[in-house]
């Protein structure tokens, strides 16, 4: 599930205090039929004591109609949609029920880039691990859930293969294909191949940029990195250091070339927002969720598409979990609530009607996900490009606990030199640097 800012850290006690106070204190069908779960599901429906269900989600985690469906197959169970009406509230919320150490609701929904800081307080959530759930994500997703220990505090719900969305309109300006595959072949597979075409767009002087902003970039390559910011053994930073896979990053992101090819703006801005509109940029980084961003912003828009690759080969972006706060009064029917909802059969269904795509293995091959096309992206196979580059992304960046902070100094030094242009690339990396040792 994407988040709508990643301005969190004001909402937010530190991480060491709230792992402090916490500490104190299915099987699939294959054929999408909405079949519950074996094991926890199935056991918890033979209870008939009157049970209500709190839980707690943001934006659009597609689960209103899924809600009706599990009262109607258990009749005792009541559930109470509690969502925010921001990720950064959701955040808030969560991170002071652990300082306070109180459950609120059965059920919480988290980002994965929340993970870090609720694995370092997990003792306030149950472990989810069951025969139930064996094997039902890849084993990239479960590790972002996972302790050290290997208690599972959260269930995957959707996840973030990114593709590329493109503007044909402004590829035909330009004199470059239009056709999805041919547009692939031309990006090509690394991100040399990638700014090499940004090139030719430019010097067609169609009057759009290439791209949206450098800080958006730099999302998808910082995660194809292993460990961007953090050594996984001791947790130390390593983001600015000499052996930074970082600054490499940032110097070709910030270099006059590719600069040269960005439309300045800032990601989730009005100006961002509004430029799907108009002819401002003609490529973008485009998990499944995106698609949803593009037309939304753009309804009446006919020209965008999806070409099916990613520049440096997979790349994940987004993706959610339910998780389940140990000390609650119905732990156990929490648990087979959040383990039905992750279900192969019902992640399928609702990638079909709200765009959300699975991180369940076996529902990226289930016949509802790959066969759905698009039709405001032309009639894109939406479902079988996305199927495509999920089963290309191998792993995740290593999050420790000061990933965050990180990444969001990371984004605002992008946002000096590429939307706001106070600094050069040099001056803005020093403030980076001083941003990175000011959390050790």
């Amino acid at each position: 599930m994407r988040k709508t800012t990643r301005k969190f850290l004001a909402v937010t006690a530190s991480v060491a205090s709230i792992a402090l106070l916490a500490t104190a204190c299915s099987s699939d069908s294959g054929d999408g039929d909405a079949t519950p779960s074996k094991g926890t599901s199935e056991s918890a429906s033979a209870n008939t004591e009157p049970v209500t269900l709190k839980v707690a989600t943001f934006n659009e985690f597609g689960f209103a109609d899924l809600y009706k469906e599990y009262m109607q197959l258990h009749p005792n169970v009541t559930i109470v949609d509690d969502k925010a009406d921001t990720s950064d509230n959701a955040r808030a919320a969560v991170t002071n029920s652990i300082a306070s150490n109180t459950v609120v609701d059965d059920i919480v929904a988290a980002d994965g880039d929340w993970m870090p800081e609720l694995l370092a307080s997990d003792a306030f959530f149950a472990d989810l691990g069951s025969d139930s759930v064996k094997d039902r994500w890849p084993e990239w997703k479960t590790k972002m859930a996972t302790t050290a220990d290997g208690k599972l505090i959260g269930y995957g719900t959707d996840s973030g293969p990114e593709a590329i969305c493109y503007r044909k309109d402004l590829f035909e300006k330009a004199g470059l294909p239009t056709d999805r595959d041919e547009v692939a072949k031309a990006i090509g597979d690394s991100w040399d191949s990638y700014f090499d075409l940004g090139k030719k767009f430019m010097d067609a002087k169609t009057g759009a940029a290439w791209f949206d902003s450098i800080g958006a970039l730099s999302q998808g390559m910082v995660n194809q990195q292993e460990a961007p910011f953090e050594d996984p053994s001791t947790d130390e930073i390593t983001a600015t250091g000499d052996n930074s896979v970082i600054k490499p990053i940032y110097d070709k992101l910030t270099s006059d070339e590719v600069l040269a090819q960005s439309a300045h703006l800032g990601q989730w801005s009005p100006d961002w927002s509004a430029a799907f509109k108009k002819d401002q940029f003609a490529t973008m980084l485009c998990p499944p969720w995106m698609t949803q961003i593009i037309a939304g912003n753009a309804p009446d828009q006919k020209n965008w598409d999806i070409a099916p690759v990613m520049p440096g080969g997979s790349s994940n972006w987004g993706g959610s979990y339910l998780l389940v706060p140990s000390g609650g009064k119905n732990v156990d029917a929490a648990k087979a609530l959040a383990d039905w909802l992750t279900d192969p059969a019902q992640a399928a269904k609702i990638f079909v009607k709200y765009g959300n795509f699975p991180s369940q293995t076996a529902a990226t091959t289930d016949a509802q996900v790959t066969g759905k096309t698009d039709a405001y992206f032309g009639g894109a196979p939406s479902g079988k490009i996305f199927s495509d580059r999920f089963a290309a992304v191998s792993k995740q960046p290593y999050r420790g606990t000061h990933y965050f902070p990180i990444n969001a100094a990371l984004g605002d030094a992008y946002t000096r030199v590429d939307v706001n242009k106070t600094d050069d690339s040099a001056s803005s990396w020093k403030k980076f640097v001083k941003a990175v040792d000011d959390l050790s």
